[in-house]
């Protein structure tokens, strides 16, 4: 087998594997990009098909490319809304919810699954605290907008205003 690049050895030695899979993990690096940084991957199995699953710092990747079953998921993080995760005994089953699409992955095993599942729920916790930045720099700015302090004193507008301003206001023209 070819050396693997460091991030994707390093998520390869961190996932518990058995037979399978070599195919996949060989086709691995041709579907990434260049930026694109492997975090954590493990087998498992989707719709069937025994494959890799592979979480990026942008999308998580399900690869199968077996004698007879072939698949390829690619699903940006941006995508998925929620995430679970149930195990027994150290097996498990992944859900990701793409909305109401639910994609399930079962027989997620190892630290690559546990490593998986914690790096969609740190993305999530991210774009969660992404968002609410958001709201509350739009609240600010619209609070600053309704206060009185922010409006401009009656005493500073010009003597003459043009007329386009009147225009707008009311979209007649005034004579």
């Amino acid at each position: 087998m070819t050396a693997l690049r460091p991030d994707i050895a390093a998520a390869r030695a961190n996932a518990r594997f058995s037979l399978g899979s070599g195919r996949e993990l060989r086709q691995l690096e041709s579907v990434l990009s260049a930026d694109e940084t492997v975090s954590a991957m493990t087998q498992c199995r989707y719709q069937g098909c025994f494959g890799l699953a592979v979480l990026t710092d942008s999308r998580f990747l399900f690869l199968c490319n077996g004698l007879i079953w072939r698949a390829y998921e690619d699903i940006s993080l941006d995508r998925i809304t929620h995430v679970q995760w149930h195990t027994v005994f150290g097996v498990g089953t992944l859900t990701l919810h793409l909305g109401a699409v639910p994609l399930e992955f079962t027989g997620v095993s190892g630290p690559g699954g546990t490593a998986a599942v914690q790096g969609l729920r740190q993305n999530m916790a991210g774009r969660d605290r992404l968002d609410r930045q958001v709201r509350e720099g739009i609240l600010t700015l619209a609070a600053h907008f309704e206060s009185p302090a922010a409006a401009p004193a009656l005493d500073s507008f010009p003597d003459e205003v043009p007329e386009c301003y009147f225009l707008a206001d009311s979209m007649v023209p005034r004579t």
